[in-house]
């Protein structure tokens, strides 16, 4: 497990005048996106350079996974650009993996475990593919299932349905699979293993969920078609470009945006605007809920770059607010990142509201239904929780009582930090720095912010 050091928050970073504008610079680039157009690259049968990578551990670790395989990579971590040079089907390469058994390592990066997996199974290459003890107690089994349907063979090599697994050489065939759970990883991974294999596919699933690999696949030159929650996958003349570009991650722009609202409350004269942000539907749904909530919000869309819709996301201050609630799992997919950050600013605002449909925290970097009320308890705020619901009771305000413990769990980590410095707060945020995993420059945003 990756050991992050504590945060000391202290009110004295808040200037009279915050410079806004300075977050842009700072706010990283997508990290789903990031994930998959690794992937896509590594299947390339022609050398593909990303542009904005996300730098965070989350994504490098999937770097460090495909060179530990063979490829040839150069990641040049100043500019952020990542440059292939051999791909996963070039034939040395493919000999290589072959030749002798490969471990990959993702350390706490479910994503880049369960999407690599799918890659490799339709490759047909062994490989052990193992983590850190917060990675080895997430399902794995939603994605060896349908996996295994289509022809690849699995061991687990600790507990049933977790890592570390052994990937067997196999070959994946066409098929049907059904996704039950609600999740982009296992449709992906499915995914992933087609496109690796050139075969076709039909994925029946249960929850639109973020969609970022068809979008992908489509833009690459592969057909995707989705009707009435039936993906059907088919090769064309798959063909990346020779440069991807990453656009920044709505999922942590959410953070300085939200202390931005949060700091405005009473200041309708104050905007900040943010270009080049993905506004996929499937990734705004916080931003659309703030806007619910009485917060000044305007999002125009500006491009489709690889078939990834993006934009410019305008913050306004001031409003008339009142707590909203989030039913669905639709909708819970479309902000899924975000729900610690939105039951804490429930908590806050005038009214009652009730998030359900939250079974799918249960697995994340921690339980994050009883972490997020954990977390939120250190600081003052009350939140119910009531199986896969948290109630939230308006009007609280936060204060310090212990010591914030987050769980290494980056989202809690930077809902704490707003929270804290959203009023006056000092304390101390136990391993607080987890937040590198997905947004590296966190500290130094917060402070290009209040440096003022």
């Amino acid at each position: 497990m990756l050991i992050y050091p504590d945060r000391n928050i202290s009110p004295a970073m808040l200037p009279e005048h915050p410079d806004w504008s300075a977050a842009a610079r700072y706010v990283p680039s997508d990290k789903s996106i990031s994930h998959r157009a690794l992937l896509f690259a590594a299947l390339s049968e022609h050398p593909v350079t990303i542009v904005g990578i996300n730098q965070g551990a989350a994504v490098t670790l999937l770097i460090d996974a495909l060179q530990h395989l063979g490829l040839k990579i150069d990641f040049d971590r100043r500019s952020g650009a990542v440059a292939f040079q051999t791909s996963l089907r070039t034939a040395d390469c493919h000999g290589m993996l072959n030749k002798k058994e490969r471990r990959v390592y993702l350390g706490p990066s479910s994503a880049a475990a369960r999407l690599l997996l799918g890659v490799l199974c339709g490759l047909g290459v062994g490989c052990v593919v193992d983590g850190d003890q917060t990675l080895r107690n997430r399902p794995f089994d939603w994605i060896v299932e349908p996996l295994t349907t289509l022809g690849g063979q699995f061991e687990y090599l600790g507990r049933a349905g977790c890592l570390p697994l052994r990937l067997l050489p196999s070959q994946i065939t066409s098929g049907r699979v059904s996704i039950s759970i609600g999740s982009a990883q296992s449709i992906s991974a499915v995914l992933f293993a087609a496109i690796a294999a050139r075969v076709p596919v039909e994925i029946a699933y249960s929850v639109e969920a973020r969609d970022h690999t068809q979008l992908m696949a489509q833009g690459f030159g592969d057909e995707v078609e989705d009707i009435e929650h039936v993906l059907t996958y088919r090769p064309r003349q798959f063909r990346p470009p020779g440069a991807i570009t990453i656009p920044l991650d709505p999922s942590a722009l959410a953070y300085p945006a939200a202390l931005f609202w949060l700091l405005n409350r009473d200041r309708p004269e104050a905007s900040v605007w943010f270009e080049g942000v993905c506004i996929n539907p499937t990734r705004i749904g916080f931003f659309y809920w703030m806007q619910r909530c009485g917060f000044g919000l305007e999002i125009s869309p500006d491009g489709r770059p690889h078939g990834e819709k993006t934009g410019t996301i305008a913050l306004r201050g001031g409003g008339a607010f009142k707590a909203q609630g989030m039913q669905g799992k639709e909708s819970l997919h479309s902000m899924i990142d975000e729900i610690p950050l939105m039951v804490a600013i429930a908590a806050l605002l005038p009214g009652e509201a009730a998030f359900d449909d939250l079974y799918e925290l249960t697995f994340k970097e921690s339980d994050r239904i009883t972490a997020t009320c954990r977390m939120l308890r250190t600081l003052g705020i009350d939140a119910v929780i009531d199986g896969y619901s948290i109630h939230t009771e308006g009007g609280q305000r936060p204060s310090v009582q212990s010591d914030v413990t987050v769980f290494n769990d980056h989202r809690l980590s930077m809902t704490a930090h707003v929270l804290m410095l959203a009023h006056g707060l000092a304390g101390r945020i136990l391993g607080g720095e987890c937040y590198k995993t997905s947004f590296p420059d966190f500290d130094q945003c917060l402070r290009a912010i209040f440096r003022g």
